[in-house]
């Protein structure tokens, strides 16, 4: 068989391949569409408090005392980021057990895929893993992966956007996940020790979003419970004294409180209310304006810093200030490799 021959032939498998990629696409859109028709609705009930799922969604007909096969949410974000979500509750998915498609402002499509502690991450609309890790208690460990054979190599630009969307997406992921925090699981947004750089390998750069149980937040970060005592006890005090003048306020006096407790301890591992420089992570003044304010930092670990962010009222952590907050503890602490995102709410 002649050279010319081989040629033409591999060209006809590639263009096979080529095809068969974009059926695959068209069918997991025709699914996603058949999902979407399925609205998510505020009125959906929910599982009962007390149980393991206590506070999920569930599916119709059901009296929330047992766990449906699967359930399915759409959030809509502010910036007109959509979070659709599907978990398998019964019956395991050959794959996974949750999936997340976040769809960015400008359409592009990220896949968080979660079974047990290992997430997988994909591109939207071609498929390509951008990442796998598994949960530890040091953090995000990066997993090896196969990547099929039909996928070319991304130029290293073009890798160092698609990551930066997909850590864009992490956080919307993170922001949604968050407002379903329950008493017994609560989402965290473990972060790489930087955004990717032309040229890095992807080992020091795994990712990590979900929500996870009390064991493992323990393991994570060690004072996450003392800091929801201390919110908890400072909002209690703060309503009761009715010394307020609105909701703003009663934040407000809430975040003041909370940072006199963990300052009056003298940690150098455990502050709070910190302002930072967001361009060069210097700390300034509290209240500088442009600043990056922290509300509570853990640094359990040479390795680790827990990131907390307090909440009062109805509001929820944007994404971009969920990314926001990890950039600024990664400039403030460069030698550490893992960074954790956790929303707190006083009160709740």
């Amino acid at each position: 068989m002649s050279r010319l021959t081989n040629d033409r032939h591999a060209q006809e498998i590639a263009a096979l391949r080529t095809e068969l990629a974009g059926l695959a696409v068209g069918v997991k859109l025709i699914r996603l569409d058949h999902v979407l028709s399925c609205k998510y609705r505020p009125d959906q009930p929910r599982a009962p408090a007390g149980q393991s799922d206590g506070g999920r969604w569930v599916s119709e007909g059901t009296d929330g005392a047992s766990e449906a096969q699967s359930q399915t949410e759409d959030s809509v974000l502010e910036d007109g980021s959509r979070v659709l979500s599907i978990r398998i509750r019964a019956k395991p998915h050959t794959d996974w057990d949750e999936q997340h498609t976040v769809t960015g402002p400008d359409g592009t499509r990220t896949v968080f895929e979660t079974s047990g502690l290992t997430q997988t991450i994909r591109d939207g609309d071609s498929g390509e893993i951008l990442a796998r890790s598994r949960l530890t208690q040091d953090g995000a460990e990066p997993e090896a992966f196969v990547q099929l054979a039909r996928s070319r190599p991304r130029p290293s630009d073009d890798l160092a956007r698609r990551f930066a969307r997909a850590l864009e997406a992490a956080g919307s992921l993170f922001s949604v996940l968050s407002g379903q925090n329950t008493k017994n699981r609560k989402a965290i947004f473990v972060a790489p020790a930087s955004e990717y750089i032309p040229g890095d390998a992807y080992d020091h750069r795994a990712m990590w979003v979900g929500a996870v149980g009390q064991t493992e937040l323990d393991q994570l970060c060690p004072r996450n419970r003392e800091v929801q005592a201390i919110a908890d006890l400072v909002a209690a005090d703060v309503r009761a004294s009715g010394n307020y003048m609105d909701e703003q306020d009663f934040g407000n006096k809430v975040h003041v409180g909370i940072a006199d407790i963990i300052r009056a301890m003298r940690d150098p591992n455990f502050d709070a209310e910190i302002s930072y420089d967001p361009i060069t992570g210097d700390k300034v003044i509290y209240g500088t304006k442009g600043s990056l304010r922290l509300d509570t930092l853990e640094h359990p670990r040479p390795s680790t810093v827990c990131v907390y962010d307090h909440k009062t009222g109805r509001g929820y952590l944007r994404s971009r200030r969920a990314v926001d907050l990890v950039s600024a503890a990664q400039k403030r602490y460069p030698d550490a490799t893992t960074f954790i995102a956790i929303e707190i709410r006083a009160g709740q």
